[in-house]
Protein backbone atom coordinates (compact mmCIF):
# COMPACT_ATOMS: atom_id res chain seq x y z
CA UNK A 1 0.00 0.00 0.00
CA UNK A 2 1.25 3.25 -1.29
CA UNK A 3 0.34 6.42 0.80
CA UNK A 4 1.84 9.57 2.83
CA UNK A 5 0.94 11.79 5.47
CA UNK A 6 2.81 15.05 5.70
CA UNK A 7 2.39 17.90 8.91
CA UNK A 8 3.23 21.77 8.32
CA UNK A 9 4.04 23.43 11.64
CA UNK A 10 2.26 21.03 13.47
CA UNK A 11 3.54 21.15 17.22
CA UNK A 12 3.29 17.20 17.90
CA UNK A 13 5.01 15.07 15.15
CA UNK A 14 3.88 11.70 17.11
CA UNK A 15 0.40 12.44 15.34
CA UNK A 16 1.72 12.48 11.56
CA UNK A 17 3.17 9.37 12.84
CA UNK A 18 0.40 7.66 14.07
CA UNK A 19 -1.93 8.64 11.29
CA UNK A 20 0.96 7.15 8.80
CA UNK A 21 0.55 3.55 10.57
CA UNK A 22 -3.15 3.72 9.45
CA UNK A 23 -2.50 3.70 5.87
CA UNK A 24 -1.67 -0.10 6.54
CA UNK A 25 -4.10 -2.26 5.92
CA UNK A 26 -2.47 -5.59 7.89
CA UNK A 27 -1.22 -6.54 10.73
CA UNK A 28 2.44 -6.61 9.06
CA UNK A 29 3.00 -3.06 10.77
CA UNK A 30 5.37 -1.54 8.00
CA UNK A 31 8.19 1.50 9.46
CA UNK A 32 7.91 4.63 7.47
CA UNK A 33 10.03 6.65 5.86
CA UNK A 34 10.70 9.84 7.92
CA UNK A 35 11.48 13.63 6.46
CA UNK A 36 12.15 16.09 8.89
CA UNK A 37 13.04 19.68 8.10
CA UNK A 38 11.99 23.49 7.84
CA UNK A 39 9.01 22.78 9.91
CA UNK A 40 7.38 19.97 7.51
CA UNK A 41 7.17 16.23 8.97
CA UNK A 42 6.78 13.43 6.49
CA UNK A 43 5.98 10.00 6.75
CA UNK A 44 5.57 7.88 3.71
CA UNK A 45 4.59 4.21 3.85
CA UNK A 46 7.07 2.06 1.51
CA UNK A 47 5.74 0.12 -0.89
CA UNK A 48 5.61 -4.24 -0.61
CA UNK A 49 6.84 -4.45 -3.65
CA UNK A 50 10.15 -2.26 -3.64
CA UNK A 51 8.58 0.35 -6.11
CA UNK A 52 8.09 3.73 -4.85
CA UNK A 53 5.93 5.77 -5.91
CA UNK A 54 6.48 8.48 -3.43
CA UNK A 55 9.08 11.37 -3.91
CA UNK A 56 10.86 14.14 -1.65
CA UNK A 57 13.08 16.12 -2.96
CA UNK A 58 14.78 19.54 -1.35
CA UNK A 59 16.50 22.72 -2.88
CA UNK A 60 20.12 23.21 -2.82
CA UNK A 61 20.21 25.89 -0.35
CA UNK A 62 17.58 23.74 1.93
CA UNK A 63 14.88 26.60 1.97
CA UNK A 64 12.28 24.36 0.07
CA UNK A 65 10.73 20.84 0.55
CA UNK A 66 8.68 18.71 -2.08
CA UNK A 67 7.09 15.64 -1.07
CA UNK A 68 5.14 14.02 -4.30
CA UNK A 69 3.28 11.31 -5.85
CA UNK A 70 2.30 10.87 -9.64
CA UNK A 71 3.69 10.91 -13.08
CA UNK A 72 4.26 13.54 -14.91
CA UNK A 73 3.67 13.16 -18.74
CA UNK A 74 5.41 15.80 -19.97
CA UNK A 75 8.80 16.14 -18.02
CA UNK A 76 10.82 15.64 -20.40
CA UNK A 77 9.72 18.66 -22.30
CA UNK A 78 9.61 20.85 -19.63
CA UNK A 79 13.05 19.97 -18.19
CA UNK A 80 14.86 21.06 -21.51
CA UNK A 81 12.96 25.33 -20.53
CA UNK A 82 13.16 24.65 -16.85
CA UNK A 83 16.97 26.89 -15.61
CA UNK A 84 18.86 26.17 -13.54
CA UNK A 85 18.05 22.83 -14.46
CA UNK A 86 16.69 20.16 -12.09
CA UNK A 87 19.69 18.54 -10.02
CA UNK A 88 18.40 14.55 -11.18
CA UNK A 89 15.63 13.61 -13.32
CA UNK A 90 13.38 12.73 -10.87
CA UNK A 91 9.58 14.46 -11.58
CA UNK A 92 9.79 15.84 -7.61
CA UNK A 93 13.12 17.80 -8.60
CA UNK A 94 11.56 19.00 -11.40
CA UNK A 95 8.23 20.48 -10.13
CA UNK A 96 10.97 22.33 -7.45
CA UNK A 97 12.47 23.92 -9.80
CA UNK A 98 9.22 25.13 -11.41
CA UNK A 99 8.41 26.76 -8.66
CA UNK A 100 10.99 28.37 -7.96
CA UNK A 101 10.85 29.83 -11.39
CA UNK A 102 6.74 30.27 -11.32
CA UNK A 103 5.65 30.19 -8.21
CA UNK A 104 2.17 29.37 -7.66
CA UNK A 105 1.76 29.20 -11.38
CA UNK A 106 4.17 26.20 -11.98
CA UNK A 107 0.75 23.75 -11.81
CA UNK A 108 -0.22 25.51 -15.15
CA UNK A 109 2.99 23.61 -16.87
CA UNK A 110 2.23 20.34 -15.45
CA UNK A 111 0.73 17.72 -17.46
CA UNK A 112 -0.22 13.88 -16.25
CA UNK A 113 -1.15 12.82 -12.04
CA UNK A 114 -0.01 14.28 -9.56
CA UNK A 115 -0.79 15.27 -5.83
CA UNK A 116 2.00 17.14 -3.94
CA UNK A 117 2.77 19.83 -1.00
CA UNK A 118 5.25 22.14 -1.14
CA UNK A 119 6.86 23.63 1.91
CA UNK A 120 9.17 26.64 1.57
CA UNK A 121 10.32 29.17 4.52
CA UNK A 122 7.44 31.18 4.25
CA UNK A 123 4.07 28.87 4.05
CA UNK A 124 3.61 25.88 1.81
CA UNK A 125 1.89 25.16 -1.68
CA UNK A 126 -0.15 22.15 -2.48
CA UNK A 127 -1.79 21.09 -5.61
CA UNK A 128 -3.60 18.22 -7.34
CA UNK A 129 -3.59 17.58 -11.19
CA UNK A 130 -6.70 18.36 -13.55
CA UNK A 131 -9.04 15.67 -13.13
CA UNK A 132 -7.87 14.16 -9.52
CA UNK A 133 -6.25 11.37 -9.79
CA UNK A 134 -3.89 11.09 -7.17
CA UNK A 135 -5.82 11.81 -4.46
CA UNK A 136 -5.11 14.71 -1.60
CA UNK A 137 -7.02 15.37 1.55
CA UNK A 138 -6.26 17.98 4.78
CA UNK A 139 -7.09 19.37 8.08
CA UNK A 140 -6.17 22.13 10.18
CA UNK A 141 -4.78 21.16 13.93
CA UNK A 142 -3.62 24.59 15.40
CA UNK A 143 -1.93 26.96 13.53
CA UNK A 144 -0.68 23.85 11.28
CA UNK A 145 -1.97 21.81 8.71
CA UNK A 146 -1.70 18.14 7.84
CA UNK A 147 -2.03 16.66 4.57
CA UNK A 148 -2.82 13.29 3.56
CA UNK A 149 -3.42 10.35 0.23
CA UNK A 150 -6.13 8.40 2.04
CA UNK A 151 -9.20 9.81 4.10
CA UNK A 152 -7.81 6.44 6.75
CA UNK A 153 -4.93 8.42 7.58
CA UNK A 154 -7.00 10.48 9.53
CA UNK A 155 -8.92 8.09 11.90
CA UNK A 156 -6.64 7.81 14.64
CA UNK A 157 -7.12 11.23 15.30
CA UNK A 158 -10.89 11.78 14.58
CA UNK A 159 -10.05 15.10 12.31
CA UNK A 160 -12.79 16.68 10.07
CA UNK A 161 -11.32 16.41 6.79
CA UNK A 162 -11.31 17.94 3.13
CA UNK A 163 -10.55 17.14 -0.20
CA UNK A 164 -8.43 19.44 -2.42
CA UNK A 165 -10.87 19.15 -5.60
CA UNK A 166 -9.19 18.09 -8.95
CA UNK A 167 -7.74 21.30 -10.59
CA UNK A 168 -6.82 23.40 -7.61
CA UNK A 169 -3.96 24.69 -5.44
CA UNK A 170 -4.15 25.94 -1.76
CA UNK A 171 -1.33 28.35 -1.13
CA UNK A 172 -1.09 29.47 2.51
CA UNK A 173 -0.46 32.68 1.78
CA UNK A 174 -3.99 33.46 -0.86
CA UNK A 175 -5.31 29.99 -0.12
CA UNK A 176 -7.39 27.85 -2.68
CA UNK A 177 -7.35 28.51 -6.73
CA UNK A 178 -8.44 27.01 -9.64
CA UNK A 179 -6.19 26.50 -12.26
CA UNK A 180 -8.36 23.87 -14.42
CA UNK A 181 -11.71 23.30 -14.87
CA UNK A 182 -13.81 20.85 -17.45
CA UNK A 183 -15.60 23.00 -20.18
CA UNK A 184 -18.82 22.84 -21.02
CA UNK A 185 -19.70 21.31 -24.60
CA UNK A 186 -19.82 24.19 -27.60
CA UNK A 187 -23.14 23.97 -29.38
CA UNK A 188 -21.77 24.49 -33.30
CA UNK A 189 -21.57 22.68 -36.36
CA UNK A 190 -18.72 20.12 -36.46
CA UNK A 191 -17.63 17.82 -39.09
CA UNK A 192 -17.97 14.47 -37.79
CA UNK A 193 -15.01 13.40 -40.02
CA UNK A 194 -12.18 16.16 -38.50
CA UNK A 195 -13.47 14.91 -34.94
CA UNK A 196 -12.76 11.62 -35.43
CA UNK A 197 -9.54 12.37 -36.72
CA UNK A 198 -8.90 15.02 -33.57
CA UNK A 199 -10.07 12.69 -30.85
CA UNK A 200 -7.80 9.52 -32.86
CA UNK A 201 -4.34 11.92 -32.77
CA UNK A 202 -5.08 12.73 -29.21
CA UNK A 203 -5.79 9.24 -27.41
CA UNK A 204 -2.86 8.06 -29.87
CA UNK A 205 -0.68 10.86 -28.30
CA UNK A 206 -1.77 10.38 -24.34
CA UNK A 207 -1.58 6.41 -25.01
CA UNK A 208 1.93 6.84 -26.42
CA UNK A 209 3.17 9.24 -22.97
CA UNK A 210 1.56 6.52 -21.00
CA UNK A 211 3.60 3.87 -22.06
CA UNK A 212 7.13 5.53 -21.54
CA UNK A 213 8.14 3.92 -18.72
CA UNK A 214 11.60 2.22 -16.98
CA UNK A 215 10.19 -0.92 -16.43
CA UNK A 216 7.20 -3.12 -17.82
CA UNK A 217 3.96 -1.99 -18.37
CA UNK A 218 0.78 -4.09 -18.47
CA UNK A 219 -2.76 -3.30 -19.91
CA UNK A 220 -5.68 -4.09 -17.68
CA UNK A 221 -7.98 -5.37 -20.55
CA UNK A 222 -11.63 -5.75 -19.71
CA UNK A 223 -12.85 -6.11 -23.45
CA UNK A 224 -14.39 -2.44 -23.53
CA UNK A 225 -13.12 -0.66 -26.51
CA UNK A 226 -11.18 1.88 -25.02
CA UNK A 227 -9.06 -1.00 -23.36
CA UNK A 228 -9.22 -2.82 -26.55
CA UNK A 229 -8.06 0.62 -27.91
CA UNK A 230 -5.15 1.23 -25.59
CA UNK A 231 -4.11 -2.73 -26.03
CA UNK A 232 -3.99 -2.42 -29.86
CA UNK A 233 -1.60 0.74 -29.45
CA UNK A 234 0.81 -0.66 -27.45
CA UNK A 235 1.14 -3.61 -29.17
CA UNK A 236 2.31 -1.91 -32.77
CA UNK A 237 4.78 -0.36 -30.01
CA UNK A 238 5.34 -3.40 -29.05
CA UNK A 239 4.44 -6.65 -30.41
CA UNK A 240 4.40 -8.73 -27.06
CA UNK A 241 2.75 -6.92 -24.82
CA UNK A 242 1.33 -8.26 -21.37
CA UNK A 243 -2.50 -7.79 -21.00
CA UNK A 244 -4.66 -9.29 -17.59
CA UNK A 245 -8.08 -9.38 -17.28
CA UNK A 246 -10.61 -10.83 -14.62
CA UNK A 247 -14.01 -13.20 -14.04
CA UNK A 248 -15.96 -15.92 -12.82
CA UNK A 249 -15.95 -19.30 -14.27
CA UNK A 250 -17.09 -19.08 -18.12
CA UNK A 251 -17.89 -15.21 -17.27
CA UNK A 252 -18.68 -12.86 -20.87
CA UNK A 253 -15.75 -10.52 -20.54
CA UNK A 254 -13.44 -13.21 -19.74
CA UNK A 255 -14.02 -14.31 -23.01
CA UNK A 256 -13.39 -11.08 -25.13
CA UNK A 257 -10.59 -10.12 -23.16
CA UNK A 258 -8.77 -13.63 -24.00
CA UNK A 259 -10.08 -13.00 -27.85
CA UNK A 260 -8.60 -9.01 -28.04
CA UNK A 261 -5.46 -10.50 -26.90
CA UNK A 262 -4.85 -13.26 -29.03
CA UNK A 263 -5.79 -10.94 -31.82
CA UNK A 264 -2.77 -8.91 -30.49
CA UNK A 265 -0.70 -11.75 -29.99
CA UNK A 266 -0.34 -10.29 -26.17
CA UNK A 267 1.13 -12.31 -23.17
CA UNK A 268 -2.31 -12.10 -21.66
CA UNK A 269 -2.82 -13.30 -18.04
CA UNK A 270 -6.66 -14.35 -17.20
CA UNK A 271 -7.25 -14.40 -13.48
CA UNK A 272 -10.38 -16.70 -12.97
CA UNK A 273 -12.09 -16.06 -9.39
CA UNK A 274 -14.52 -17.77 -7.20
CA UNK A 275 -17.37 -16.47 -5.11
CA UNK A 276 -15.65 -17.45 -2.19
CA UNK A 277 -12.70 -15.47 -2.77
CA UNK A 278 -14.60 -12.36 -3.42
CA UNK A 279 -16.43 -12.90 0.36
CA UNK A 280 -13.58 -13.23 1.84
CA UNK A 281 -11.83 -10.28 0.58
CA UNK A 282 -14.51 -8.14 0.06
CA UNK A 283 -13.72 -6.18 3.50
CA UNK A 284 -10.22 -5.42 2.71
CA UNK A 285 -11.12 -3.98 -1.08
CA UNK A 286 -14.00 -1.69 0.69
CA UNK A 287 -11.55 -0.68 3.07
CA UNK A 288 -9.16 -0.09 0.68
CA UNK A 289 -11.57 1.27 -1.67
CA UNK A 290 -12.61 3.77 1.12
CA UNK A 291 -16.51 3.97 -0.57
CA UNK A 292 -19.61 1.96 -0.57
CA UNK A 293 -21.20 2.91 -4.13
CA UNK A 294 -22.13 -0.44 -5.39
CA UNK A 295 -20.79 0.61 -8.93
CA UNK A 296 -17.43 1.16 -7.36
CA UNK A 297 -17.44 -1.36 -5.06
CA UNK A 298 -18.76 -4.30 -8.08
CA UNK A 299 -15.21 -2.90 -9.89
CA UNK A 300 -12.89 -3.06 -7.33
CA UNK A 301 -13.24 -6.24 -6.57
CA UNK A 302 -12.56 -7.56 -9.76
CA UNK A 303 -9.65 -4.93 -10.12
CA UNK A 304 -8.55 -6.20 -6.51
CA UNK A 305 -7.80 -9.95 -8.02
CA UNK A 306 -6.57 -8.52 -11.61
CA UNK A 307 -4.02 -6.20 -10.23
CA UNK A 308 -2.94 -8.42 -7.36
CA UNK A 309 -1.75 -10.80 -10.13
CA UNK A 310 -0.46 -8.18 -12.46
CA UNK A 311 1.86 -6.79 -9.36
CA UNK A 312 3.40 -10.03 -10.23
CA UNK A 313 5.04 -9.25 -13.26
CA UNK A 314 4.73 -5.83 -14.67
CA UNK A 315 5.28 -2.42 -12.22
CA UNK A 316 2.76 0.28 -14.49
CA UNK A 317 -0.39 -1.07 -15.58
CA UNK A 318 -3.03 1.35 -17.90
CA UNK A 319 -6.63 1.29 -17.91
CA UNK A 320 -9.44 3.21 -19.54
CA UNK A 321 -10.78 4.60 -17.09
CA UNK A 322 -12.54 8.20 -17.75
CA UNK A 323 -13.55 6.99 -20.97
CA UNK A 324 -17.06 6.31 -20.39
CA UNK A 325 -17.51 9.27 -18.30
CA UNK A 326 -15.94 11.79 -21.63
CA UNK A 327 -17.45 9.88 -23.91
CA UNK A 328 -20.58 9.21 -22.74
CA UNK A 329 -20.14 5.14 -22.59
CA UNK A 330 -22.45 4.62 -19.92
CA UNK A 331 -25.97 2.36 -20.82
CA UNK A 332 -28.43 5.20 -18.89
CA UNK A 333 -26.91 8.23 -21.02
CA UNK A 334 -28.48 7.42 -24.45
CA UNK A 335 -32.31 7.75 -23.86
CA UNK A 336 -31.15 11.51 -22.91
CA UNK A 337 -32.24 14.75 -25.10
CA UNK A 338 -29.13 16.83 -25.65
CA UNK A 339 -29.16 19.28 -23.20
CA UNK A 340 -29.94 16.68 -20.30
CA UNK A 341 -27.12 14.36 -22.19
CA UNK A 342 -24.94 17.06 -22.41
CA UNK A 343 -25.09 18.33 -18.32
CA UNK A 344 -24.75 14.71 -17.30
CA UNK A 345 -21.65 13.88 -19.02
CA UNK A 346 -20.53 17.13 -17.80
CA UNK A 347 -21.26 16.27 -14.49
CA UNK A 348 -19.86 12.31 -14.02
CA UNK A 349 -16.19 13.63 -15.89
CA UNK A 350 -16.41 16.28 -13.04
CA UNK A 351 -17.06 13.85 -10.50
CA UNK A 352 -14.17 11.45 -11.62
CA UNK A 353 -11.90 11.97 -8.91
CA UNK A 354 -14.94 10.51 -6.45
CA UNK A 355 -15.60 8.05 -8.31
CA UNK A 356 -13.54 5.83 -10.93
CA UNK A 357 -10.32 7.64 -10.18
CA UNK A 358 -10.36 6.91 -6.65
CA UNK A 359 -11.29 3.21 -7.40
CA UNK A 360 -8.51 2.98 -9.64
CA UNK A 361 -5.93 4.73 -7.76
CA UNK A 362 -7.02 2.62 -4.88
CA UNK A 363 -6.94 -0.64 -6.32
CA UNK A 364 -3.35 -0.09 -7.81
CA UNK A 365 -1.55 1.74 -4.34
CA UNK A 366 -2.54 -1.38 -2.62
CA UNK A 367 -0.25 -3.50 -4.57
CA UNK A 368 2.22 -1.04 -5.21
CA UNK A 369 1.51 -0.34 -9.04
CA UNK A 370 1.99 2.55 -10.86
CA UNK A 371 -1.25 3.21 -12.68
CA UNK A 372 -2.05 4.91 -15.29
CA UNK A 373 -5.19 6.34 -17.29
CA UNK A 374 -4.30 7.99 -20.53
CA UNK A 375 -8.38 9.47 -21.27
CA UNK A 376 -7.46 11.69 -18.33
CA UNK A 377 -4.63 13.59 -20.73
CA UNK A 378 -4.80 17.27 -19.75
CA UNK A 379 -5.45 18.12 -23.68
CA UNK A 380 -7.59 14.99 -24.29
CA UNK A 381 -10.10 15.42 -21.14
CA UNK A 382 -10.42 19.71 -22.57
CA UNK A 383 -10.65 19.05 -25.89
CA UNK A 384 -13.32 15.79 -25.87
CA UNK A 385 -15.32 17.99 -22.87
CA UNK A 386 -15.98 20.70 -25.56
CA UNK A 387 -17.35 18.17 -28.34
CA UNK A 388 -20.93 18.77 -28.66
CA UNK A 389 -23.22 15.24 -27.04
CA UNK A 390 -23.80 14.21 -30.58
CA UNK A 391 -20.27 13.49 -31.02
CA UNK A 392 -20.54 11.35 -27.96
CA UNK A 393 -23.71 9.42 -28.35
CA UNK A 394 -25.33 9.54 -31.46
CA UNK A 395 -28.35 9.58 -32.60
CA UNK A 396 -29.39 6.01 -32.90
CA UNK A 397 -27.70 5.61 -29.53
CA UNK A 398 -24.55 4.31 -29.77
CA UNK A 399 -22.35 5.70 -27.22
CA UNK A 400 -18.62 6.65 -27.85
CA UNK A 401 -19.50 7.21 -31.32
CA UNK A 402 -16.11 9.74 -32.02
CA UNK A 403 -14.22 7.60 -30.26
CA UNK A 404 -15.15 4.29 -32.11
CA UNK A 405 -14.99 6.24 -34.89
CA UNK A 406 -11.55 7.05 -34.53
CA UNK A 407 -10.33 4.20 -34.28
CA UNK A 408 -12.19 2.07 -36.93
CA UNK A 409 -9.86 0.58 -39.73
CA UNK A 410 -7.24 0.37 -36.81
CA UNK A 411 -9.56 -2.57 -34.79
CA UNK A 412 -11.68 -5.50 -35.64
CA UNK A 413 -15.52 -4.60 -36.47
CA UNK A 414 -15.99 -7.38 -33.01
CA UNK A 415 -14.57 -4.93 -31.01
CA UNK A 416 -15.67 -1.22 -32.46
CA UNK A 417 -19.29 -2.41 -32.69
CA UNK A 418 -18.81 -3.91 -28.93
CA UNK A 419 -22.19 -2.40 -27.75
CA UNK A 420 -21.58 -1.13 -24.01
CA UNK A 421 -22.69 -2.90 -21.19
CA UNK A 422 -21.93 -3.05 -17.26
CA UNK A 423 -18.61 -4.43 -17.48
CA UNK A 424 -18.94 -6.13 -14.11
CA UNK A 425 -22.41 -7.84 -15.02
CA UNK A 426 -20.18 -9.98 -17.73
CA UNK A 427 -17.57 -10.77 -15.25
CA UNK A 428 -20.13 -12.20 -13.38
CA UNK A 429 -18.91 -10.58 -10.08
CA UNK A 430 -21.96 -8.37 -10.02
CA UNK A 431 -24.63 -11.39 -10.10
CA UNK A 432 -22.31 -12.86 -7.31
CA UNK A 433 -22.55 -9.92 -5.11
CA UNK A 434 -26.52 -9.00 -5.53
CA UNK A 435 -27.07 -12.81 -4.80
CA UNK A 436 -25.38 -12.78 -1.57
CA UNK A 437 -27.23 -9.58 -0.57
CA UNK A 438 -30.14 -11.31 -1.05
CA UNK A 439 -29.47 -13.64 1.76
CA UNK A 440 -28.16 -11.23 4.33
CA UNK A 441 -31.21 -8.45 3.85
CA UNK A 442 -34.39 -8.11 3.37
CA UNK A 443 -36.50 -5.43 1.59
CA UNK A 444 -37.96 -4.04 5.13
CA UNK A 445 -33.62 -3.90 6.07
CA UNK A 446 -33.45 -1.40 3.07
CA UNK A 447 -36.24 0.22 3.97
CA UNK A 448 -35.39 0.79 7.98
CA UNK A 449 -32.04 1.70 6.92
CA UNK A 450 -33.06 4.37 4.35
CA UNK A 451 -35.69 6.08 6.68
CA UNK A 452 -32.32 6.93 9.56
CA UNK A 453 -31.84 9.49 6.65
CA UNK A 454 -31.92 12.15 9.00
CA UNK A 455 -29.23 10.74 11.26
CA UNK A 456 -26.87 11.35 8.52
CA UNK A 457 -27.15 7.85 6.93
CA UNK A 458 -26.69 7.91 3.18
CA UNK A 459 -29.24 6.69 1.03
CA UNK A 460 -28.25 3.33 -0.43
CA UNK A 461 -30.18 1.78 -3.53
CA UNK A 462 -29.87 -1.75 -3.54
CA UNK A 463 -29.36 -4.82 -0.93
CA UNK A 464 -25.37 -5.35 -1.70
CA UNK A 465 -24.84 -1.28 -1.74
CA UNK A 466 -26.47 -2.28 2.06
CA UNK A 467 -24.27 -4.77 2.51
CA UNK A 468 -21.05 -2.59 0.88
CA UNK A 469 -22.09 0.23 3.39
CA UNK A 470 -22.15 -1.57 6.37
CA UNK A 471 -18.69 -2.74 5.72
CA UNK A 472 -17.50 0.71 5.23
CA UNK A 473 -19.89 2.60 8.27
CA UNK A 474 -17.29 -0.31 10.09
CA UNK A 475 -14.20 1.12 9.00
CA UNK A 476 -15.42 4.96 8.91
CA UNK A 477 -16.87 7.58 10.70
CA UNK A 478 -20.51 8.75 9.31
CA UNK A 479 -18.90 12.35 9.51
CA UNK A 480 -17.12 10.96 6.06
CA UNK A 481 -19.97 9.88 4.05
CA UNK A 482 -20.14 13.33 1.94
CA UNK A 483 -16.93 12.73 0.99
CA UNK A 484 -17.97 9.23 -0.57
CA UNK A 485 -18.83 9.70 -4.53
CA UNK A 486 -22.33 8.05 -5.79
CA UNK A 487 -22.36 6.69 -9.55
CA UNK A 488 -25.50 6.36 -11.17
CA UNK A 489 -26.90 2.77 -11.16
Amino acid sequence: MNGWVCGINIEDSSVVSKMAQSLSLDDSALEPNVFVSNGAVFYALPSKNGVERVEVASSPEGVLNIFYNGHLTNAQRLRQHVKPKPKDNRDSSLILSLYKLRQRKCVHYLEGSFAFVIKDKDGFYAARDPLGVEPLYFTRQGDGWIFATQMKAFLPESKRIAELLPGCYLDSRVGARRYFQIPHPVNTSINPQEVADLVGALVLDAVHKALKADSEVGIYLTGSVESCIIAAIAAQKNRRIKTFSVGLAGSQDGHTARKVAAWLGADHTHVEVTEQEILENLSTIIHTLESFDAPLVRHAVGDYFALKKASESVQVIISGDAANELFGGYPYLRPMFTEKLSAEIHAITQNLHRTHLQRWNRMTDAFGLEGRTPFTDRRLAHTVSRLPSNMKVSEDGRSKWCLRRAFSTQLPAWVVDRPDSDDTMFTCIQEVLKNYAETVFTDEDLKNHNAREKEGYPNVRTKDELLYFQIWNSKFPLEYVPLVGRTVM
